[in-house]
């Protein structure tokens, strides 16, 4: 997790939005309850080991496809309940909740979480360009005959003057790079290559605030989740990924 302006975040700030119950700095591990009932283990650090991460369409000199992040926290999973019985999806599903709380707690922070070698990202702007446009690729094991991405993404769609009306548009080229030059990247690119069924969109050029971004984002993936049982999503802002979300599930 990094706050791109600014103070770096501490492990005591984030001990406390994520409510943990002891000192980051007297406790290194602290065990939490996720919402699925299954125990995990964390660890929060500020150590220098421990802080690269993958660098999202900023390429480094020093260090290619790696940047530095404030805080690091390491997720074990103690165990699952009976009724679940999936670690990587209870994994996945407690890092989404952790990631949703941060977010909550400081505009325009940027965060990259990897489960099992997929990275998922989302880096909230805290200003973008006075007309952008906006681009959405899904993807899914299969796709419904009756589901329309551009009837999805408009459902999600900010209400108001921005107005973003989308069009269909090839999954090809609407934001997934070539050449994976981070975990991101190479995430986005390789999933795209698995998943049978595949949509992507593109909006006009329109005036849209960071806030409706972030809150087209949210909506988006309700309407994805109420769609699909497990899916991929991307968005770009502007050409600039603003959230990757591997596998997710409603």
């Amino acid at each position: 997790m990094r706050r791109p302006s600014g103070p770096a975040l501490t492990r005591e700030e984030i001990a406390e939005v994520l409510a943990l119950p002891t000192d980051p700095s007297t406790e290194p591990w602290h065990h939490i309850v996720g919402a699925d009932g299954s125990k995990f283990r964390l660890r929060l650090s500020t150590g220098r080991g421990d802080l690269l991460g993958p660098a999202v369409g900023e390429p480094s000199t020093d260090r290619p496809g790696l940047r530095a992040y404030d805080c690091f926290l390491h997720v074990s999973i103690y165990w699952t309940t009976e009724d679940t019985d999936d670690s990587l999806g209870s994994l996945r599903a407690f890092c989404r909740s952790v990631v949703a709380r941060l977010h909550s707690a400081w505009a325009g922070l940027e965060t990259a979480f990897e489960v099992d070698d997929d990275y998922g990202y989302r880096r909230d702007p805290e200003d973008i360009p006075s007309r952008a446009q906006v681009a959405v690729w899904v993807g899914a094991a299969s796709w419904p005959s009756d589901t329309s991405l551009p009837s999805l993404a408009g459902l999600a769609a900010p209400a108001g003057p921005s107005g973003l009306a989308f069009h269909e548009a090839g999954p090809e080229g609407v934001g997934i790079p070539a050449e994976a030059e981070d975990s991101v990247s190479y995430t986005l690119i390789r999933r795209s290559r698995e998943l049978a069924g595949q949509a992507a969109v593109r909006s006009s050029e329109a005036e849209i605030s960071a806030q409706e971004i972030r809150d087209f984002t949210t909506a988006l993936l309700d309407v994805l989740g109420r769609s699909f049982p497990r899916v991929d999503m991307a968005i770009w802002v502007g050409g600039r990924l603003c959230r990757s979300e591997i596998d997710w599930v409603s």
